[in-house]
């Protein structure tokens, strides 16, 4: 969208010398290409020329375009704008133009990358593109500076002597997806005459088009307002300031104002950002420095990674009790989601991410199943895997869910938006909207790019984002990356605007070749979290804090004697009645309770949890329950008779059969849970009469593929193989170029005679064959001889043995005498 272009467009007669430049490259510059650009090479072009061409196709220019950053999309719009797809243009024009010298860092670095990807081509010392690629920059939401706008102090001043309304139309342009603000005709005269004031500034240019009049912001001025004033020295190719480790967003200096003490970029050419390469003692402080914040971010990283496998947990066992209905076109509805959001005791907005990251990792699954009596028709359930996952070391639990939420393909922060045609987007339905898998690769390779120390804050994060991936952002917007980086927070893979440790492994492996493995994962989280403790501290709260995690001996002990309270780093228990009677259910005894705080806690045990627990111990087991479907007895017979007159007695069909014993038509559980909730005490009894717990059914289903077939990722070819095909390109223009110029050839007995007579004078032709698939190929080839049923010769250019299947030859041609 670049209108500063100083030259038309137009193909030019040069074009064709885009193939011939091409060829000229070593093996390994293609090689690199390929790899970059790996949608050209896969099927293998059959020669340099079909290379040439598949990269100037749009969808391939597309695609290599969308990989750029900033300062190379900029970098490309301004040799677009100086005409470099209708000739060459000197790279010193370039760099001129965007103020910085040849050897700029930023700027070499950027010229490197778009040769890299054969964006720019010819001779290094000019850039050219092909048509092509100007048209794309010209869709690209990028401006290049234009000669005269205002530059360092010139800025300043225009900036400064702007309106509230004009600096508010500039940064809602920059904040958008692309720096192109309608004027269309319900614009109000108040943004008129703002954009007014920016052109009669110099800051943005006022013009019509076709859909009406646009306000396109001036490169330098859509750069302050994005990221706020820059410090001397500084250009629009290096980095903003919120990449420096240290810093944080602005405060009092928000972008597009400007900072006391700073001035905006000039024309001096200084080095990549205001913060240098550091050297000796000062480049040993930053290193210390980005290690410890990376320490931090890793351990504020572990905190979120052991609530995330708490409210897992919690998730689980709310659907093992009841499952998640679907709905009719699939997927979970909102009231099903609420309901699971209480039963688990988490957020609702949570429960969409927690599902799907679930479901994902294969923990829960849809399917038929039963609770106990109860059966459910294509209900979400945990399947079985969920209880050998649950026995699992927490590193390793956590690992598999941050691989599973890296590669599903749903989003889950898309649950409730509307879709088009009506209704909201279900959680565990249908994917909707771009590859969700790809969305999470570009927002945290992003925030990967920064230095650990770096923090530049919520309000800049979409900024970051658009900085690395610019031309994906125009399409995705602020939401998609907020969004994102919300789950990965939940997940522990970043913290605040700090990508962890973890993270960055994740972002290590080219999204073509997949995911890392757990095993590269879990010692991340392992390292992030505090040595296990057996120490508690028993408060007088009737709360226990373990100040790290828990040896996993007492962690079992006190999961079963107190509630979760709170998960993190440390967590909070809080004993209660029900707490304390599910520990005595288990066979534990008070005197054992009193002895494992007593032994464990570095504190007093208070005296008020003493009296809790000797009060349900005294009251826990004096009534009996049994089956008749069940019996209640009693030693105690004026308390049988206090349960009689209950309104239990009524809900559970209870009926004397003894002073001692009553009888009821419900089941030993209900009995028990009944009487619980009227303040008795009961244990459930076996036979001999010892004391047993009995716990309620849990639902599960068995793990099935889902009806869709998964797509197959498109293989990436190695570079082994990448060097072979560029080795078959090259043989087979050697074997067009030496082509006689009539093109005829011999076959049948005429080519066996024409392969003898070259093996006797010892002249190269080139022999066509095919192979078993029916694919012909042809070979330039010095026979030697021809006999027992194949050729043997030399390909005179590698001088590389030649063995062809007498058979397969379809035909044999002289070659260009002059070559």
């Amino acid at each position: 969208m670049s209108t500063s272009r100083t030259t038309p467009r137009h193909p030019t007669s040069g074009e064709p010398d885009f193939p011939a430049w091409l060829a000229g490259l070593s093996d390994d510059t293609l090689v690199r290409l390929c790899e970059l650009r790996a949608d050209v090479a896969s099927p293998p072009p059959a020669s340099l020329g079909v290379l040439a061409s598949r990269l100037r196709l749009p969808a391939s220019t597309a695609r290599a375009m969308g990989t750029l950053t900033w300062p190379d999309l900029l970098v490309l719009a301004t040799a677009a704008a100086l005409g470099a797809d209708s000739g060459p243009v000197p790279i010193g024009a370039v760099s001129g133009r965007l103020g910085v010298d040849d050897d700029d860092p930023a700027f070499r670095a950027a010229v490197d990358t778009l040769r890299d990807l054969a964006l720019f081509w010819g001779d290094p010392a000019h850039a050219r593109i092909v048509p092509v690629t100007g048209a794309a920059v010209d869709a690209a939401p990028v401006e290049a500076p234009v000669p005269g706008e205002p530059v360092g102090a010139h800025l300043d001043t225009a900036w400064s002597g702007l309106s509230d309304r004009a600096l508010g139309v500039l940064g809602a342009v920059a904040r958008g997806r692309t720096p192109v603000g309608a004027l269309g005709p319900a614009a109000s005269e108040t943004v008129r005459a703002a954009a007014g004031e920016l052109a009669d500034a110099g800051l943005a240019s006022v013009t019509g088009t076709a859909g009406g009049e646009v306000v396109v912001p001036r490169a330098h001025a859509l750069d302050r307002a994005r990221h706020g004033a820059r410090p001397s020295g500084s250009s629009l190719l290096d980095v903003p300031e919120w990449s420096a480790p240290g810093t944080s967003a602005p405060g009092t200096s928000a972008p597009g104002t400007s900072a006391p003490g700073t001035s905006a970029p000039g024309t001096s050419a200084g080095g990549p950002g205001s913060a240098g390469v550091p050297t000796g003692r000062r480049a040993s402080a930053r290193s210390a420095a980005e290690r410890n914040a990376a320490e931090t971010a890793d351990a504020s990283g572990g905190v979120a990674a052991l609530d995330l496998l708490h409210r897992c947990d919690a998730v689980l066992a709310a659907l093992s009790r009841h499952p998640a209905a679907t709905l009719k076109a699939g997927g979970v509805g909102v009231r099903e989601l609420r309901r699971v959001a209480r039963a688990a005791g988490v957020d609702e907005p949570e429960v969409p991410l927690l599902l799907e990251v679930l479901a994902a990792a294969g923990l829960i699954a849809v399917g038929d199943t039963d609770v106990g009596e109860t059966g459910f028709d294509s209900v979400w359930a945990p399947t079985e895997t969920a209880d050998v996952w649950s026995s699992r070391d927490r590193a390793r639990r956590w690992a598999e869910l941050v691989l599973a939420w890296w590669s599903m393909p749903r989003a889950p922060w898309r649950v409730g938006s509307e879709i088009e045609g009506g209704g909201t987007v279900p959680a565990l339905g249908d994917p909707v909207g771009p590859p969700a898998a790809g969305e999470r690769d570009r927002v945290l390779r992003a925030l990967c790019r920064l230095d650990p120390g770096a923090e530049p804050g919520d309000d800049l994060l979409p900024e970051v984002v658009r900085w690395f991936s610019p031309v994906w952002f125009a399409r995705a917007g602020s939401r998609t990356c907020t969004q994102t980086v919300g789950e990965a927070r939940r997940l522990g893979l970043v913290v605040g605007t700090t990508a962890t440790s973890a993270a960055r492994i994740l972002v290590s492996v080219p999204p073509a070749a997949g995911p890392p493995s757990a095993d590269e994962l879990e010692p991340v989280l392992t390292a992030a979290l505090p040595e296990p403790v057996s120490e508690v501290i028993v408060q007088a709260d009737l709360t226990i804090l373990a100040p790290g995690p828990l040896v996993p001996e007492l962690a079992a002990d006190f999961a079963l004697l107190a509630d979760v309270e709170s998960a993190g780093a440390a967590t909070t228990y809080r004993v209660t009645e029900t707490s304390l009677r599910r520990a005595l259910d288990s066979g534990r005894t008070a005197a054992g309770i009193r002895d494992l705080l007593a032994r464990t806690s570095i504190t007093p045990v208070p005296q008020s949890l003493d009296y809790l627990i000797e009060d349900v111990a005294r009251r826990h087991g004096r009534l009996r329950a049994g089956a008749a479907l069940s019996f209640l007895r009693c030693d105690d017979p004026s308390l049988v008779a206090q349960v009689l007159g209950s309104p239990v007695a009524e809900s559970c069909a209870l009926r004397s059969v003894a002073p001692t014993v009553l009888i009821s038509q419900a089941r030993p559980l209900d009995l028990v849970e009944a009487l619980r909730e009227h303040g008795y005490a009961p244990v459930v009894e076996d036979t001999s009469g010892a004391v047993v717990a009995l716990t309620r059914p849990v639902a599960r289903v068995r793990a099935t593929s889902p009806g869709r077939t998964p797509r197959v990722p498109t293989r990436t070819a190695t570079t082994g193989e990448l060097r072979a095909a560029i080795t078959a390109m090259r043989s087979a223009d050697r074997v067009r170029s030496a082509r006689g110029s009539s093109g005829d050839g011999y076959t049948g007995e005429a080519a066996i005679a024409r392969l003898h007579e070259a093996a006797g004078s010892g002249t190269a032709v080139t022999v066509s064959v095919v192979d078993a698939q029916g694919r012909s190929t042809s070979r330039l080839v010095i026979p030697v001889s021809v006999a027992g049923g194949r050729i043997e010769g030399v390909e005179p250019d590698s001088a590389e043995a030649v063995t062809l299947p007498l058979h397969r030859v379809i035909s044999v041609a002289d070659v260009d005498p002059t070559r």
